[in-house]
């Protein structure tokens, strides 16, 4: 797989959880919250990526997930986190194959949304560092030859091996939206440029899918 960037569209949902460490009122008469700079760890939110489940159904694959989270500990910067699983059937033009693996990413967001009193959404930019455990089985082929304009279908086969072990790196500049649908729910969708930084190759095979990436 050649170095390259990739938008992504992520749909998450979202619980938050006051945190006990520090929990307080906001006494500001003012219609616009005041921001507090200091280190304060207030608020902890879990939630779920909803585009996963919809594209395994959609594609008939295994149930494929991803867990976020992130961790207040600025009125503005949160420390964030996201972990994944796939396991995907890729259809290709001139390759079928089985990837299944798992992704870890770390990073923060910083919000540049000023709040009303009573509202709690976020307009945010951030970063990632991410990484990815993955196996790869090829399913079936086919080999074509370029020299002609109109390549010619030169073999095709069935080649049942799988390639494991594989890991690939890569960071992401994140840009989205939270908001707070109900009392400590909340809707988001980011969108991601990705660049890969490293990834392990097989012999004979290039990594057409990262999970995660």
């Amino acid at each position: 797989m050649k170095k390259k960037q990739i938008f992504l569209f992520i749909i998450s949902f979202i619980f938050s959880f006051n945190s006990i460490f520090s929990q307080t009122e906001n006494t500001e008469s003012d219609s616009l919250i005041k921001k507090d700079k200091s280190f304060n760890i207030n608020k902890l939110r879990f939630g779920i990526d909803l585009s996963n489940p919809m594209i395994s159904s959609s594609n008939d694959d295994n149930l494929s997930y991803e867990i976020v989270g992130d961790l207040q500990i600025t009125n503005d910067l949160y420390l964030a986190a996201e972990y994944g699983s796939i396991d995907r059937y890729i259809e290709d033009e001139n390759i079928n194959f089985y990837s299944v693996g798992n992704y870890l990413k770390i990073g923060f967001d910083f919000n540049m949304f000023n709040n009303w009193v009573g509202m709690d959404n976020s307009i945010y930019v951030g970063l990632r560092y991410a990484s990815s455990n993955f196996s790869n089985k090829v399913d079936n082929y086919s080999v074509r030859s370029g020299e002609a304009y109109f390549s010619n279908l030169v073999d095709n086969g069935y080649e049942n091996v799988t390639h494991n072990n594989l890991n690939g790196n890569w960071v992401e500049i994140v840009t989205g939206v939270k908001v707070e649908t109900f009392k400590n729910i909340y809707l988001g969708i980011s969108l991601r440029l990705n660049k890969l930084l490293s990834d392990t190759k097989p012999s004979n095979f290039d990594n057409l899918f990262i999970p995660g990436f």
